[in-house]
Formats: C-alpha cells, structure tokens, sequence
C-alpha cells in the first residue's frame, strides 16, 4: 500500500472512530429538511436557493472536519509523529482533502437528486462542489494552526464558513457577483449557477481559472500552516 492510500484509509478510519462523520451526517439532514421543505413552497428563485444552500454545506463540512481530526491528531499525538515521519507533508493534505472533499460532495450530490427535480449539469455541479470543497478543506488547515483546543476553534470555525459562502448569499440576495470575483469560493459558484442555468457573472474559463488559482493558493497557506503546527511541536 502506498503512503498515500495509507492516508486516505487512516482518514476514513478517524472519521468513523471518532463520530465525526456522524456529526457531519446530521448538519446535511437538517439542510436536506430545509431544502425539502422550501421545495413544496413553490417559489420564484428557488434555483438560486439550492445553489446557495449546496455551496454553504460544501464549505461546512470540510472546514469542520478538517479542523476536528487535526485538532484529535495533535491532542493524540499522532500529528507529532507525523512531524518526525518520512511521509511528505503534500501526501498529509492531499489525502485529507481528498476524503473531505468527497464526503461533501456525495451529500451535495444527494440533496440534489431529492430536491431538484429540473435539469441541470451534473458535470459543472460536480466541479462546482468540488471546487468549493477542495478550496475550503485547504483554508480548514490554515485555520485550525491558530488553535490548541476545540472550544477556541468553534466560533471562528463558525465565522470561517459564514465567509466562505458569502457568494450563495449574494446570488439569494440579487448582489452583483462582480463585486466578489475576489472571493475564494466565487469561482465554484459561478460553476453552480451554470449548472443550473443561472445568470452566473463570470464566463466557464473565469470561473474554472479563478478556482484552480484559489484552490493552488490555499495549498500553499495550508502547507505554511501545517509547517508552523509542525515547528510548534518542536519548540515545546
């Protein structure tokens, strides 16, 4: 088994060892409820409701989950012996953001195919989500290094994911989404809102350009950040 897979599988054992994934579980059934039930309402804009909704969770659970195992690995010490071990950092994240990213996409994906009955792009959805995921998995890390413990890290964990979908906000509320091309997550958005054939402000070469270039941003900061944890450790 390669180091990699090694991560990936020890990702998902946490996950299920921990409750974490139930945890994660039940914050998407209470957005599928919402979404179930706004569906009977019958209203106008109820597309771009389910773009916003979607793209608040697939910052949520990333953000949470990432911050939740590293936060378990450094109070275990496994994050320690991660720091003396051969593995290259790059593995480290990209396994954990690979088995996050995932997790939020198959519920995203889920509360699609039961709420949303109209067509849509399962190909721009899923690279949407994905991005969204990926981008906001990567800035989990960098927020979580500011943190020793769990009820330190909840409110700005909170405030992280109220930021990261600022963009959902903005299509619900009829904000010009030219005034956040700035923001991480407006790249996958744009993505969504073609998906479901929306007015999105950015073209589909803005959109995947802007996400692969937050998403290579975020990489490199949470690099740093699990750098700076790593130094942590050694100078206690």
């Amino acid at each position: 088994m390669t180091a990699f897979a090694h991560l990936v599988q020890n990702d998902v054992r946490t996950l299920y060892r921990t409750g974490y994934v139930w945890v994660s579980i039940a914050v998407f059934a209470l957005m599928l409820l919402i979404a179930m039930q706004a569906s009977n309402l019958d209203f106008a804009g109820y597309e771009q409701f389910v773009a916003a909704i979607i793209l608040f969770d697939a910052a949520l659970s990333p953000v949470m989950l990432v911050g939740l195992m590293v936060l378990l690995e450094r109070s275990e010490g496994a994050f320690a012996a991660l720091s003396v071990s051969p593995m290259p950092t790059w593995a480290y994240l990209a396994a954990r953001v690979l088995v996050v990213s995932l997790f939020s996409l198959a519920q995203m994906l889920l509360l699609v195919l039961a709420v949303y009955d109209a067509s849509y792009s399962p190909t721009a959805l899923t690279a949407g989500l994905a991005g969204a995921a990926c981008i906001s998995g990567l800035f989990g890390f960098l927020l979580v290094s500011f943190f020793d413990d769990l009820y330190a890290f909840l409110l700005p964990m909170i405030g992280a994911i109220m930021l990261l979908g600022v963009p959902g906000y903005a299509v619900l509320l009829g904000i010009p989404q030219k005034w956040l091309f700035w923001h991480p997550t407006s790249g996958p958005m744009a993505l969504i809102e073609k998906a479901f054939a929306l007015d999105a402000r950015q073209g589909l070469f803005t959109a995947v350009a802007t996400t692969l270039v937050w998403a290579a941003v975020a990489a490199i900061l949470a690099h740093l950040a699990i750098g700076r944890m790593q130094a942590r450790i050694g100078g206690s």
